[in-house]
């Protein structure tokens, strides 16, 4: 099976106009004007998946899909939102308490709403016919929501099984609500998507999974050079690779303000990469690596320029070694603003010269949460497939 990128803005443009649709029935359902924040075509491992679920105590909504068509989809909340939603549709029912088996009814009867229209989008543009099962609800301390999902097709030589998942976030307008729309097609599904759209020119799936893998090697080092920097235990939390509309990737980032630096490199590929930390982040690195000097701004700048630049050489220095080939960086340049503001110029930038982005985002932590780093990468999307034929079977 072979993926290229005109299947995954076909991709795209059907997720989010199913997306749309749900938003519109969840709308007229509650009354609750809700919008479609930004939608992404996510490459990455289920464990990252699960592991997500896990950490943001998710409870969703499960329904499975065949005929034209299998997989799943999961419509998913934090546990706030799932009981304001329940008390917009049921007001006075405590979906905590006594009452929580009739608010998860109330949660499955939105979900089968909202997502047999979602699905309804895909098999209208496929011209074929989808059977959806009856709605699930899962809370936040079962297993997690990919547990019985078949991964085949992205096998590489790495043990992680990888899935392709569409991902919609969507919100009410008062920001009250916030919740995730996922489907997870099996490779089959993938297939014939994709066959619909056309695959001139497509890549091997197998050259996305490659690349995803040398993102997460990439990530595994940039962990250990901090470590090494600060002496503080590190882990990579999770990476993965999206392909989403340029306009939707600053709103990838919360607004909530950041600190760190903006480097661009260039080679093979070439683009731009953002190594941010939150504030108590930030000031955690610059006691970890000057202290009892942390409150000269000047130098908590430089202890955070030294070590951006340090974990973007560590991320690359990866993909270089994987594509046998030299990948230079730019000096890294100070930013200190809106998480989604340090974003936007970048993806302005490329921009220029196309529709949709590959978004690499990485996250690591420490185990007490003393720091948590966010990696985020914007490649040129030329230059990526360059990279992306290198790591092709065939090549």
């Amino acid at each position: 099976m072979n993926l290229d990128v005109r299947s995954l803005r076909t991709f795209s443009r059907l997720a989010h106009s199913g997306a749309e649709k749900a938003a519109g029935s969840l709308t007229t359902l509650a009354g609750i004007d809700t919008y479609v924040n930004v939608t992404k075509v996510e490459l990455g491992t289920k464990t990252d998946v699960e592991n997500e679920f896990a950490e943001r105590d998710l409870v969703s909504v499960h329904i499975g899909f065949s005929g034209g068509l299998d997989g799943r989809t999961v419509l998913a909340f934090s546990p706030e939102s799932a009981e304001r939603l329940v008390d917009a549709l049921m007001p006075g029912i405590d979906a905590t308490d006594a009452d929580g088996e009739l608010a998860a009814s109330s949660l499955k009867e939105v979900a089968n709403i909202m997502l047999g229209g979602f699905i309804d989008g895909w098999a209208d543009h496929l011209n074929t016919s989808v059977d959806i099962t009856t709605p699930t609800y899962v809370d936040d301390d079962n297993e997690g929501p990919l547990k019985d999902i078949e991964a085949g097709g992205f096998e590489h030589s790495g043990n992680d099984e990888h899935v392709l998942v569409f991902r919609n976030q969507l919100e009410a307008a008062d920001n009250a609500i916030e919740f995730d729309l996922y489907m997870v097609p099996t490779p089959e599904a993938i297939g014939t998507i994709v066959e619909a759209s056309g695959d001139n020119d497509a890549l091997p799936v197998e050259s996305f999974a490659a690349f995803s893998e040398m993102i997460n090697d990439g990530a595994n080092q940039a962990s250990a050079d901090i470590t090494s920097m600060t002496g503080v235990d590190t882990t990579v939390e999770v990476s993965r690779l999206s392909f989403v509309p340029i306009e939707g990737v600053p709103m990838s980032l919360t607004d909530a303000v950041r600190r760190g630096v903006v480097l661009e490199f260039s080679g093979t590929p070439s683009g731009y990469i953002a190594i941010l930390f939150d504030e108590p982040s930030a000031e955690n690195i610059a006691s970890s690596l000057l202290p009892g000097m942390e409150g000269d701004e000047a130098m908590r700048q430089s202890a955070i320029q030294e070590i951006g630049n340090i974990v973007t050489s560590g991320f690359l220095d990866g993909w270089a070694n994987a594509l046998e080939t030299t990948i230079d960086i730019s000096p890294p340049k100070h930013v200190h603003d809106l998480g989604s503001a340090i974003i936007d110029p970048l993806a302005t930038d490329l921009a220029q010269s196309q529709e949709y982005a590959f978004l690499i985002d990485s996250t690591i932590r420490t185990n007490d949460d003393e720091f948590t780093c966010d990696i985020y990468a914007l490649p040129d999307e030329t230059e990526l497939r360059k990279a992306l034929e290198q790591l092709s079977p065939t090549a």
